[in-house]
């Protein structure tokens, strides 16, 4: 059984493979291979990002100078 890659090994294989089909210079075959293994690393990044994400939390402050503390992802807009 191949072993679980950190998610930096993950995202750098992922990349690698992104670049590779985009060349135009791979097989049809190979290009459905590389895909298939780039769907599992991206499951494999999608999972680590999942377990860190409930470990994240966001401190915003309210109008009336009051802080709260919510998990991230639940609605917060980090771009506002």
């Amino acid at each position: 059984m191949p072993k679980k890659l950190k998610f930096e090994e993950a995202l750098s294989r992922l990349s690698h493979i992104v670049e590779t089909i985009e060349d135009g210079e791979t097989t049809l075959d190979d290009a459905v291979k590389l895909y298939k293994e780039g769907l599992k690393l991206a499951e494999n990044c999608g999972d680590i990002l999942g377990r860190y994400e409930s470990e994240v939390y966001v401190l915003e402050k309210g109008a009336n100078d009051a802080f709260s503390i919510m998990p991230f992802g639940e609605g917060v807009n980090l771009h506002a």
